[in-house]
């Protein structure tokens, strides 16, 4: 094997040795799930999906004839 093989070194020119993501990557990965989970949990507390508005008419199928 070519010495060219063994040398990891990525297009930013930084050498990784083993297959590891780096570290500040895997930190701003999870950073971004956490955000998200946040902002899911928020919406699902604020909004109540799936309750009925008071202040909306009622559907036509409901209304007295």
């Amino acid at each position: 094997m070519s010495d060219s093989r063994k040398d990891r070194t990525v297009a930013s020119g930084v050498r990784h040795d083993n297959s590891k993501p780096p570290r500040r990557m895997l930190i701003f990965v999870i950073t971004i799930f956490l955000i998200a989970c946040l902002l899911a949990l928020a919406f699902m507390l604020i909004t109540h999906p799936g309750e009925p508005d008071e202040k909306a008419p009622a559907p036509a199928t409901e209304q007295v004839r």
